[in-house]
């Protein structure tokens, strides 16, 4: 299993830092922030993506579908994609597309088809070639989190979430922990209260799990010149590999 960390800001861009887009195995897109249209074409995988998971529909981890998918009509993109994400996702998404005035007959060349998510506190397949379950993550919208397996390797992506059980329950075991952490420990209440966490809750839940290695992911932009210190705060707890996630960074299980 191949992850390419496309994009791994959290809530505001940086120069050299894009939003959440998660590549597996080059044909499974995990959110799809702005600048994902970008990375894909970087990478030379701009035409094998065959499904787009959201884990939720803030604009961080939604708005480059639209750019993307501009991009495949243009260029004439004949296999169909799948999309998977919260209730409500098409009508959000083919919303937004009448919003920016996609052209209808621009919108010909392939067909999206949607699978849409119910809320969850029990772990729940997604159908799909991989094996894949999600839950709720603890956010402040509609949200979740997901595991992905082959007959070896495991990962699990946390999406943007407060600490919860919830995820530890659907992460037990992984090989590869990609957890969200937002803010430094020293920001923990405002964390909480935004519904996200810190290098220590990720920690924590990284060693209650018993996972190899610990990806933080999601990191806001302010503290772009701390991730050492992000870095020392989750190694207090977590005695394993941690791993700070960077642009177009490879990690293959």
């Amino acid at each position: 299993m191949k992850i390419t960390f496309l994009g791994t800001a959290g809530s505001t861009l940086s120069k050299h830092r894009s939003y959440p887009a998660i590549l597996i195995n080059d044909d499974l897109l995990l959110d799809c922030g702005e600048g994902t249209t970008q990375k894909l074409l970087q990478s030379n995988s701009i035409n094998t993506i065959r499904t787009i998971i959201f884990t939720h529909l803030h604009n961080d981890h939604l708005i480059g579908v639209f750019s993307l998918l501009w991009y495949y009509w243009i260029n004439d993109r004949k296999e169909d994609l799948d999309i998977i994400g919260p209730i409500g996702t098409k009508n959000t998404i083919e919303s937004i597309l009448k919003l920016i005035n996609t052209p209808e007959d621009m919108m010909k060349s392939f067909q999206i088809h949607y699978q849409e998510l119910e809320s969850t506190k029990e772990i729940q397949p997604i159908k799909y070639n991989y094996i894949m379950n999600y839950v709720d993550a603890d956010h402040r919208i509609s949200a979740f989190s997901i595991r992905i397996e082959d007959k070896k390797n495991s990962i699990c992506y946390s999406g943007d979430t407060a600490p919860t059980y919830l995820l530890e329950k659907l992460a037990m075991n992984c090989d590869i922990f990609i957890c969200e952490a937002t803010m430094p420990d020293e920001w923990a209440e405002f964390a909480h209260e935004h519904f996200h966490c810190t290098p220590s809750d990720a920690a924590t839940i990284a060693n209650k799990i018993h996972c190899k290695t610990l990806v933080l992911f999601h990191i806001a932009s302010h503290f772009i010149k701390q991730f050492d210190k992000f870095q020392q705060q989750a190694e207090k707890i977590f005695k394993k590999e941690v791993i700070i996630a960077k642009e177009r960074m490879i990690l293959e299980l």
